[in-house]
């Protein structure tokens, strides 16, 4: 009589397995996750424009996205103070960082149909050292990265409807990702915001409804739907119309940051907005050429992938491209700007994506796949000495994008009075808000670097935080959507003490960070607020008389029932029920009780 071998041995064969097959992508992940992060593979936090974390944060209005401004921070922010809960916050944020890097690198390597071990790395490098991610990094878009790294997860979902529609059966094994590891890679889609979610929406919908898989469309429409509950939620509540500046449009196009102007540079992956997200070179001809060069050959390759993909997954990845490129290209045009600021006026939840470049995501999956394939032609042509050099062309061509953008990135330490005036503040019982001062929405510390951050305050304290959410492009000051804010400013504004006038908003603290440009004049404006904490670099009033009923620190309804949505469709999604109902929920389709 055989006896029953463990559960635990069943679980160390399969991973041996797994590991065993995934071991190429194993070691791409880990070797771009160091090549890309190295220096900052340390403690201590990396403080880059949209990238803030701080020591022990709270689950503040920023998680639940409870303010007045657009919450954009939903619900990556819950992702990120969650995980520093179990985490010392700065392990958590390179664990994140990290963590999203070679979710990319595995999700193209494994989603591209070839078998080659060099061929399979040469996609995952190709969607994770592009121009796309090295603008991403710089500007410390983290959940940006995040979404994108799970696009090819998404697609391999699609994949696998469509294989299970063409003959009733699920993919082999190795032909991608298995269903419930596409899923649960694929649903991180949601932390990179409605950009990302319509990034995700380009990407599969076009496969799925040339191949009329209406079932799986619906699907993934209300997952999706359930994903982005808590943003959605949050939007409703905040009421009224969305009042964004249409100079964004202009400001965050498309820009040409090669000789190829913003055509040549969009289909090479850049284009980015900020003149200092373009990695150095790229504004060289050789380079420039080169890079073009690449990018067609990667798209040469992709249409090798026909002979081997569901003709509806071909077609389907090849219109999401297009359509997210021209989405990308169009604010750039003549006229275009004007076309898409009338957009806006009359659909305002289109300007929340703004950054159009973020839509090139599509593209550089089907450049990745392309590029896997067009290494593997190349090996199977007998041309071995020019595998390498295919494979590593896209390091070849952006060395800066390695280790912190060739010394970029680095870490640093909060001083200690932060720790101190939170603390203060955090024990404080009493409602109300805080105003972050100087008033402007970023800050340069000396002890940072001086690196454009995003104020830390917004994330330290558990009440709400109102500061500047205007954003400076050049030398357009863009408007930001916080009603709050726009009361705040014009209170400061007036000539006089401010004190009273913001009591009578609801303000209880005031916090001027004192080693900011015009600190010293702010501060002398306050006279009758009361005096907590003078520190090097920190000072903090409390404005203590009346007016502190208007804020609260407990969670609403509303983000209670957007949270409890996502956590029930995550459930559902990464559950493991019975074969039938596994496959009606995860791949949209009905499919036959297994036997037993």
């Amino acid at each position: 009589m055989h006896r029953p071998i463990p559960e635990f041995g069943t679980a160390l064969r399969r991973a041996a397995v797994v590991l065993r097959r995934w071991w190429p992508e194993v070691v791409l992940g880990l070797g771009v996750a160091v090549a890309i992060l190295g220096p900052v593979l340390r403690r201590g936090y990396l403080l880059r424009y949209d990238l803030v974390f701080v020591p022990d944060p709270p689950f503040g209005a920023t998680v639940w996205g409870s303010g007045s401004e657009l919450p954009r921070a939903v619900p990556s922010e819950l992702l990120a103070v969650g995980l520093s809960q179990l985490l010392p916050a700065d392990l958590a944020e390179k664990a994140l960082l990290a963590g999203c890097l070679a979710l990319a690198a595995v999700g193209a390597a494994r989603l591209a149909p070839v078998g080659h071990p060099l061929a399979r790395v040469a996609a995952g490098l190709g969607y994770v050292w592009n121009p796309w991610v090295y603008g991403r990094l710089h500007l410390g878009q983290w959940a940006v990265t995040a979404g994108y790294a799970a696009l090819p997860w998404a697609y391999a979902w699609v994949l696998g409807v469509l294989r299970r529609r063409a003959d009733g059966t699920d993919p082999p094994e190795g032909a991608g990702p298995s269903r419930r590891s596409a899923v649960a890679g694929g649903l991180a889609v949601v932390l990179g915001g409605p950009a990302m979610v319509s990034a995700a929406v380009l990407t599969c919908a076009p496969a799925l409804a040339l191949a009329r898989q209406w079932r799986a469309v619906v699907a993934g429409a209300a997952t999706l739907a359930g994903l982005t509950a808590p943003w959605l939620l949050a939007l409703t509540q905040r009421g009224g119309g969305i009042d964004l500046d249409e100079r964004g449009v202009a400001a965050f196009a498309a820009r040409a940051d090669t000789p190829l102007g913003v055509l040549g540079s969009v289909v090479t992956l850049g284009g980015v907005w900020s003149r200092h997200a373009v990695p150095v070179g790229r504004d060289q001809w050789p380079v420039a050429l080169l890079a073009l060069t690449l990018a067609a050959a990667a798209v040469w390759g992709f249409g090798l992938t026909r002979r081997r993909w569901p003709s509806a997954a071909w077609w389907g990845l090849l219109v999401g491209a297009v359509l997210g490129t021209v989405i990308a290209v169009v604010p750039a045009l003549p006229g275009g700007t004007r076309w898409v600021t009338a957009l806006v006026e009359h659909v305002p939840l289109v300007g929340s994506v703004r950054d159009s470049t973020r839509l090139l995501a599509p593209l550089a999956l089907l450049q990745a796949v392309g590029l896997g394939m067009l290494v593997e032609s190349v090996i199977r042509t007998g041309a071995r000495a020019l595998t390498p050099l295919v494979a590593f062309a896209p390091v070849l061509l952006l060395p800066g994008l390695a280790w912190g953008l060739s010394g970029q990135l680095d870490t640093v330490r909060y001083p200690a009075e932060w720790a101190e005036v939170r603390a203060v503040v955090n024990r404080d019982p009493a409602g109300g808000s805080l105003v972050s001062l100087p008033w402007s929405s970023f800050r340069a510390y000396r002890w940072a670097g001086n690196v454009p951050v995003l104020d830390p305050a917004a994330r330290a304290f558990r009440r709400p935080v109102i500061g500047d959410q205007d954003v400076l492009v050049g030398r357009d000051r863009i408007r930001g959507e916080s009603r709050e804010a726009d009361r705040v400013a014009a209170v400061l504004a007036a000539p006089g003490d401010p004190g009273p006038a913001l009591r009578r908003l609801g303000v209880r603290y005031v916090l001027i960070q004192t080693d900011q440009p015009d600190a010293a004049e702010v501060e002398s404006r306050f006279v009758d607020a009361d005096l907590i904490r003078r520190g090097s670099t920190l000072t903090l009033f409390c404005l203590c008389d009346g007016g502190s009923s208007g804020s609260s620190e407990t969670v609403g309804i509303v983000p209670t029932l957007g949270y409890s949505v996502l956590g029930v469709t995550l459930m559902i999604a990464l559950s493991y029920p019975s074969a039938r109902r596994r496959c009606m929920l995860l791949s949209g389709t009905s499919c036959r009780r297994d036997r037993q």
